[in-house]
């Protein structure tokens, strides 16, 4: 009986183990090219505000696997602009003529950096970017909330959302690390590791503002608060993947779904 039973365990076991086929979170279509043929091409001109932009290969996102949460599946805040290597403020009618750092698909947004890139639309060194950015900003008052579901896909040390001030700087930042540790990282106190190994595992990510105060929740959960004063200036939120004074060393690429501004997905 013994051994009819452990039979019949095994068989099991090795039905469900043929069930268990891992789905890949996205395919790819073409190829990119590296930074320095990018460069060489005069697309990016050094120095200068870049209009052209680049496009890159296509990124398929297997929605299903990757939007599998209420939050994930909700529209995405429509009202943006982004910022990129070559370009700091570009409209969304232009979106597609930056492809290789930013696409769309579903209620997901593609976010891309290769290795060596650097900013190139002025002087500042280093400080590689793919952001997107909100239309809303705000002063001292009110209560304003960021939430969306991150998925690490290719893992690299940047900062993925930034509660910023155009005067005073960043009052808080949520930073992603090249082994996919999530970093809390707080302007006027110490910083917290609030999740560890989280490439290819979707989180929801919440931060309210109000312009002194902060609060951030990772999957419902409070995991941290503080204060930055900003006298002047205006406060908004951005996120994707920024590296500032760092090297891009590897390509990396991240997903944000179903992005949300004060709850709403503005079109």
């Amino acid at each position: 009986m013994k051994t009819k039973f452990l039979t019949l365990m095994i068989s099991l076991i090795s039905a469900q183990a043929a069930f268990c086929v891992t789905e890949p979170l996205f395919t790819q279509v073409g190829t990119d090219p590296t930074f320095e043929q990018v460069m060489a091409s005069g697309k990016l001109p050094k120095g200068h505000v870049s209009k052209t932009g680049v496009t890159g290969s296509k990124i398929h996102v297997n929605n299903p696997l990757v939007e599998t949460t209420p939050e994930a599946k909700r529209p995405f805040e429509k009202a943006i602009m982004i910022h990129t290597l070559g370009n700091s403020a570009i409209p969304r009618a232009d979106f597609g003529k930056w492809s290789r750092w930013y696409q769309e698909d579903g209620n997901t947004q593609v976010f891309r950096l290769f290795k060596g890139e650097v900013n190139t639309h002025n002087a500042r060194e280093n400080a590689a970017r793919i952001e997107a950015f909100s239309n809303l900003h705000w002063t001292q008052g009110a209560w304003h909330e960021w939430s969306g579901t991150y998925t690490i896909i290719k893992p690299g040390g940047a900062a993925i959302l930034q509660v910023k001030n155009n005067i005073n700087d960043w009052a808080v930042q949520i930073d992603m690390g090249g082994n996919g540790n999530i970093l809390l990282n707080n302007r006027r106190s110490k910083d917290k590791t609030i999740a560890t190994n989280m490439v290819g595992k979707p989180f929801l990510i919440r931060v309210r503002d109000n312009g002194l105060n902060y609060e951030v929740f990772l999957n419902g959960k409070k995991v941290g608060d503080g204060s930055y004063a900003r006298p002047t200036g205006t406060t908004g939120f951005r996120w994707g993947m920024y590296v500032g004074h760092s090297s891009v060393t590897s390509e990396a690429m991240i997903f944000v779904s179903g992005a949300t501004v004060d709850g709403k997905a503005a079109n």
